[in-house]
């Protein structure tokens, strides 16, 4: 059960930029189709998948106890240090609400592909610091792609009917650090 929760967690976390990401489009009235969602989605997951299996390739090095341990330690580190940039440098709010188009654009290939690897970059650190704390890659890599999916989706459609409120934007980094230390602090 512990390790569904640290799963469900992880994936929480590790995908909450993509409320911030998803606000960013949705306030300059883009939308994430479907099926591009999807496709982003899906490769966030497998780059999530190799990078938890390359974990545990290291994993195998190490006792059961020091793998966690280890791996433990690197969620904490993650988090605090994604914390303390987060505090020192605070993301810039959009400033050019006035410009904003009325008409609804798409995201485009170009554009997809940009936050296939943004996304998928931002997981790999912690993909692999995860693994070799012992989180399940498979419960993992399904909660990966379902909170990748909806906080795309969520993020846009505040992004389009909240333009005014950036509160998830501005504060999903913090939260996404704080839980990656919290998970850290379970698994140890």
């Amino acid at each position: 059960m512990i390790n569904l929760i640290s799963a469900f967690l992880f994936s929480f976390s590790a995908n909450l930029d993509n409320i911030a990401i998803g606000v960013s489009y949705g306030v300059k009235n883009i939308h994430i189709t479907i099926c591009k969602n999807i496709i982003i989605s899906f490769f966030t997951s497998i780059f999530t998948f190799f990078s938890m299996f390359l974990g545990n390739y290291f994993a195998m090095f190490l006792s059961e106890n020091l793998a966690n341990k280890i791996g433990a330690t690197l969620l904490i580190i993650i988090g605090t240090y994604s914390l303390f940039k987060e505090v020192i440098k605070r993301k810039k709010t959009i400033n050019n609400l006035d410009n904003k188009n009325s008409s609804i654009k798409f995201i485009g290939l170009k554009e997809t592909v940009s936050l296939i690897l943004i996304l998928s970059i931002n997981n790999i650190a912690a993909g692999v610091a995860a693994s070799v704390a012992g989180i399940n890659i498979i419960f993992t890599f399904i909660f990966t792609f379902i909170f990748s999916f909806l906080f795309l989706v969520l993020g846009n459609r505040i992004g389009k009917k909240a333009i005014s409120n950036n509160f998830i934007e501005k504060y999903s980094n913090i939260i996404s650090s704080l839980v990656l230390i919290f998970i850290g602090l379970i698994e140890i």
